[in-house]
C-alpha cells in the first residue's frame, strides 16, 4: 500500500508541478497516465464504473470528481486532482488543491483552513476512538479559525455559481457568525 501511495504522490506532484494558465485538464490527465504507466503500475480510476480518466479534476466551485477535458486553465482557478493507482494490487489514492498563478487569497485561506482541518482530523483519530471524535477536531479546529479570521465576519448567502445558474440552481457559502454559531 505505501508503494502505491508514494506512486499517488509523486503523479499528483507532476500534475501540480504542470498547473499553469493554459494547460488543460486532459494534459493533466495524460501527465497521471505517463507517471503511473511508467511504474508499472494501473491507475484506479481508469474504467471504473466506466470512468473514463485516469485522474478526477474539479476546477473552482465544481463539485468532486470532474472528468478531465479541453478545459483550459486560467490564473486565479483553484484545481483539485484526485488520482489513484494500484501496484501490486494495493491501491493508493489522495488528492491535492493546486492554485493556478495569483488566486484570490480569500479562496487561499480557504484551501489552508481545510488542509488544516483535515490534520486535526487525521490526529484525532485512534484506536478505539469513534467517527465522531474526527468530525468533532475538524469542527473545532474551523471554528477556531473562523473566529481568528475574518471568515467568521461573513454570513451565508445565496451565491450564483456559473453553471448553476444557468440550471436555476443556487449554493449557500457562508461560515460562522461572530459569535461561532452557523451563519443562516
Amino acid at each position: 500500500m505505501r508503494t502505491a501511495g508514494l506512486l499517488v504522490a509523486e503523479a499528483l506532484a507532476a500534475c501540480a508541478d504542470a498547473v499553469a494558465p493554459g494547460v488543460t485538464t486532459a494534459d493533466l490527465d495524460l501527465l497521471a497516465a505517463d507517471v503511473i504507466g511508467s511504474a508499472g503500475a494501473q491507475p484506479s480510476f481508469l474504467g471504473y464504473y466506466g470512468f473514463p480518466a485516469v485522474i478526477c479534476v474539479s476546477v473552482n466551485d465544481e463539485v468532486v470528481h470532474g472528468i478531465p477535458s479541453d478545459r483550459a486553465l486560467v490564473a486565479g482557478d483553484l484545481v483539485s486532482i484526485d488520482c489513484g493507482a494500484i501496484v501490486d494490487g494495493w491501491h493508493g489514492d489522495a488528492a491535492v488543491t493546486v492554485p493556478v498563478g495569483d488566486v484570490d487569497p480569500a479562496l487561499l485561506e480557504l484551501s489552508a483552513a481545510t488542509k488544516e482541518s483535515l490534520w486535526q482530523g487525521i490526529c484525532a483519530a485512534a484506536v478505539g476512538g469513534r467517527l465522531g471524535d474526527i468530525g468533532a477536531a475538524v469542527e473545532d479546529k474551523l471554528r477556531k479559525l473562523t473566529r481568528a479570521t475574518d471568515l467568521g465576519d461573513r454570513t451565508a448567502k445565496p451565491r450564483e455559481n456559473s453553471r448553476s445558474a444557468e440550471r436555476g440552481a443556487t449554493m449557500v457559502v457562508g461560515g460562522l457568525g461572530e459569535d461561532g454559531e452557523e451563519a443562516e
